[in-house]
């Protein structure tokens, strides 16, 4: 009778408690999105995360998480990060299947409950979403710039790991990174493979928790959660039945890291300013909150999917409504190869370049399907100051990632009409561009009033396409976000 007490006695299927874990860790995610770079920008994202916390297996406080991580991923088009882009497809899943869950009420075989059939329909959606992820992050890294040692991004990535955790004084070497890099591609493969396979789930969740949680060393945890909120929604739902009894003690453990998590990226903004005399190893400290709020779910989770011994159900393709979700992450996934944007496809830090109708992927022809030509107009930016009252360009610098490297910047034309419009929205005036396209080099004093850069562009040109550099000071093989 004690275990009864403990556990919710109207949700004999665990569909509750499958709901307010994913739930939890869906509205971590979206403030961890912001501790770590913008931290006083959190406070809306934390009130439509709160409900989740406080009422887990509530189906309003679940939908209020994931239309908020839907609206932070399109107020951050075109460029939001790859964990904002799961989030919104997470969403779209969620949001068909509950449409599903809601049409078949009344069939017979279907469950009573609404949220055992919502969760039993966006499993697959949700899943297969998750492994085209997978799919082009690991597809994307198949190219010579990745595996050559000076250049590959998963070297590059060992090293922020290494560095933002105090280590200044190791510094890997070119084969270490390389040899980094082909284990993280193998890791990911294999986690696609496991995952794809019901029998063999348990282990692509057990390997994806262990990978993720490497990876948040290098600032990855809020990407890490997003993941692991759908690990939950993969699970067999009857795996939950046995973790009602725990749920109370692992709440307030993970309630209290969360909050811990909260105060210190709240604290680090303040006191990494300059002058600040406190100086402490702030990443850390935040990726080891992180750890406690998060780890102890996932561990608990796997310790009761592997006693409970069940099989994970077969993928389900109908109805066709509910491929929606993954046919849009895989139209989002292929676009570097039809040419039509190099920027939130997944192909972040993979040195993967297809433009100017080149490319340095191994797989030959893989552009043959190129329908538009934006990476192959380019222009070349050989001098650009930004006025004095230029002011926080935090959230420009986000969406137009080229302004960080060195000079010359090459860059597809379309990109820099994009930048031109984005800064006059802003309000910056005064920007002066010297570039070279198609003729002699022009030198603008003012580019947002130019005629010629900041001519209109259409609505879904502007805030669903951007651009990567093509090549920069920094180097045509520069490991680029």
């Amino acid at each position: 009778m004690r275990w009864r007490s403990n556990a919710r006695t109207d949700d004999p299927s665990g569909a509750r408690q499958q709901l307010g874990w994913f739930a939890t860790l869906f509205a971590m995610a979206l403030v961890f999105h912001y501790s770590d770079s913008q931290p006083l920008a959190v406070a809306p994202v934390l009130l439509a995360g709160l409900p989740a916390l406080i009422f887990p297996g509530s189906v309003a406080a679940a939908c209020l998480a994931a239309a908020a991580g839907a609206t932070v991923a399109v107020l951050n088009l075109p460029a939001p990060s790859n964990h904002l882009v799961l989030s919104l497809l997470v969403a779209v899943a969620l949001g068909t299947a509950a449409l599903w869950a809601f049409i078949v009420r009344n069939r017979p075989g279907e469950p009573d409950s609404f949220v055992e059939r919502w969760l039993d329909a966006a499993r697959s959606p949700v899943g297969m979403t998750l492994l085209v992820v997978y799919l082009f992050t690991v597809f994307d890294k198949l190219n010579t710039a990745y595996f050559t040692p000076e250049t590959s991004c998963g070297g590059d990535l060992f090293g922020q790991l290494i560095w933002l955790n105090g280590f200044d004084d190791a510094v890997p070497g070119p084969v270490v990174g390389q040899s980094v890099a082909i284990v993280a591609v193998a890791i990911e493969a294999a986690i696609l493979a496991l995952l794809a396979v019901p029998r063999l789930r348990f282990w692509g969740v057990l390997l994806g928790v262990g990978f993720h949680s490497i990876l948040a060393l290098s600032s990855f945890y809020d990407f890490a959660t997003v993941v692991f909120a759908v690990y939950v929604l993969l699970v067999p739902t009857e795996v939950f039945t046995t973790l009602a009894a725990r749920t109370t003690v692992l709440r307030r453990v993970a309630l209290t890291g969360f909050a811990a998590h909260v105060l210190l990226s709240l604290v680090s903004s303040s006191a990494e300013s300059p002058g600040s005399p406190i100086g402490l190893p702030w990443h850390t400290l935040l990726v080891l909150t992180w750890a406690v709020a998060v780890i102890p779910f996932m561990v608990a989770l796997l310790r009761a999917y592997r006693a409970a011994g069940v099989r994970a159900p077969n993928w389900q393709l109908h109805p066709l409504v509910l491929l929606l979700a993954p046919l849009l992450a895989f139209a989002n996934g292929i676009t570097p190869y039809v040419g039509l944007k190099t920027v939130a496809n997944f192909s972040m830090f993979s040195n993967l370049h297809t433009e100017e109708g080149t490319t340095n992927h191994l797989l030959p022809g893989v552009t043959a399907l190129e329908l538009a030509r934006y990476q192959r107009d380019t222009v070349t930016l050989v001098g650009l100051e930004l006025p004095e009252h230029a002011g926080d360009m935090t959230h420009l610098r986000r969406q137009t990632r080229w302004l960080s490297e060195d000079p010359p910047v090459r860059i597809p034309w379309l990109e820099l009409r994009r930048t031109v419009l984005l800064w006059r929205d802003a309000g910056l005036t005064g920007v002066r561009v010297a570039y070279l396209h198609d003729g002699p080099p022009r030198v603008v004093n003012d580019a947002t009033h130019d005629p010629v850069l900041s001519a209109p562009l259409p609505w879904w040109q502007r805030h669903l396409l951007a651009f990567r550099a093509v090549d920069s000071g920094s180097g045509p093989d520069f490991c680029r976000w």
